[in-house]
């Protein structure tokens, strides 16, 4: 009598004939992970109040800017940003942040902190490193820096100059002890300065503190536009007329602004807060709060909530920042309109048709669907603002 035969019919599975050696397995990737580092959401100015202080911070995930065969330096120093923390004012230079380091890879940064030049320099890469990805993600290609024109040095011909390449971009955290920060074409590079505050009394920044431009987002996003648009079209640095400034600080404002609702928690707190009307003072529709108060100004920076639409007159604007809040105002005014209709159906649900909301705090289920609604809009404001940056004539 045979025995009965172990070896499965051939028939049946189709693999008998397959051996250990010769059978393979698909093995699937998981995405790539982003890399998270801290950031305050705003700038330190929203901690100062108890009301606000939830939301002071926020965690950017941006992508891993190194290889194996060439890992983020310290710094940062990566495939695009280079971070150089000298501060002449004070004759030091401090040490670079090491953001491969096992400790702050496994708590997404160093934390929030207005003492740490290391989380300063943290900062300004992850805002820096958001702002290009939205672009790119925008215009469908890698961004690149302008191109530096300088004189060769050549002792022959000491006028002689010659076009380089520029593979970083440099962001100095700590350039000036003055209250601005900005891009400079010549030297490809953005200085960020700081200063002790002279604010009021009644502002969220303390008299004297000191108030540093880096710990802002918007300003950092703001100044890193200026860098993008001098790599999209070194033309728009020559001011030919009064609109080519007007443009640039208008636009960097744009980029800067709808980068708010990206934050979904922050924008969560104020729907709640303004009960869903956006035309409300508060924190989306400001600019850099902090180092407006800061500086004197017993407010944000620029808030296009507050402005008065009426004073707004092109042919009166000669001030490249003003000249350029009109065109902000009707952006964000018409993003405010969009958000109005798409969310006008909610209202009128959680109103029984009346589409007037009862005085207190609205519904939480409300307030949920009008932060989603928002951020939906916002979003696709954002993405079509970067868009247009492809419209501008090659370089």
């Amino acid at each position: 009598m045979e025995k009965p035969s172990r070896k499965p019919p051939t028939e049946d599975t189709g693999f008998a004939e397959l051996g250990p050696e010769t059978a393979k397995w698909k093995l699937r990737k998981p995405p790539d992970p982003k890399r998270r580092l801290r950031v305050y959401a705003l700038d330190p100015s929203v901690g100062k109040t108890l009301d606000s202080i939830a939301i002071n911070e926020t965690t950017l995930s941006v992508r891993w800017d190194d290889t194996p065969s060439a890992p983020l330096k310290p710094g940062p120093v990566g495939e695009y940003l280079e971070i150089v923390d000298i501060d002449p004012a004070s004759n030091k230079l401090y040490d670079p942040v090491d953001l491969n380091s096992y400790q702050l890879l496994a708590q997404d940064g160093w934390p929030p902190s207005e003492g740490n030049p290391q989380f300063h320099q943290q900062m300004v890469y992850a805002v820096a490193m958001t702002t290009i990805e939205h672009f790119e993600k925008a215009l469908g290609r890698k961004i690149l820096w302008a191109p530096r024109d300088a004189k060769t040095r050549n002792g022959t011909d000491e006028d002689k100059r010659k076009i380089y390449e520029v593979p970083r971009l440099r962001l100095y955290p700590h350039a000036l002890r003055t209250d601005n920060a900005y891009y400079s074409p010549d030297k490809k590079a953005i200085l960020f300065g700081y200063f002790p505050s002279s604010s009021s009394g009644d502002d969220a920044t303390a008299p004297g503190s000191m108030v540093f431009a880096c710990l802002s987002s918007d300003i950092i996003a703001h100044e890193m536009t200026h860098a993008l648009l001098d790599g999209l079209h070194r033309r728009y640095e020559e001011a030919s007329n009064l609109d080519v400034l007007a443009f640039h600080e208008g636009f960097a404002d744009i980029v800067a602004l709808f980068q708010h609702f990206t934050i979904e928690e922050m924008v969560h707190f104020e729907i709640d807060r303004v009960r869903g009307d956006l035309s409300a003072e508060g924190l989306l529709g400001a600019l850099a709060k902090q180092f407006g108060e800061g500086s004197g100004r017993r407010g944000p920076l620029r808030d296009y909530v507050k402005i008065d639409k009426n004073t707004l007159r092109y042919e009166d604007e000669a001030e490249a920042h003003a000249r350029g809040s009109i065109l902000v105002y009707a952006v964000y005014d018409a993003f405010r309109k969009i958000v109005g209709r798409r969310t006008a159906d909610l209202v009128r649900l959680a109103t029984a048709g009346s589409g007037k909301l009862p005085a207190g705090t609205i519904s939480p289920d409300l307030v949920n669907r009008l932060t989603s609604e928002t951020c939906k809009v916002g979003a696709a404001r954002s993405a079509h603002v970067h868009s247009r940056a492809r419209l501008l004539p090659a370089s």
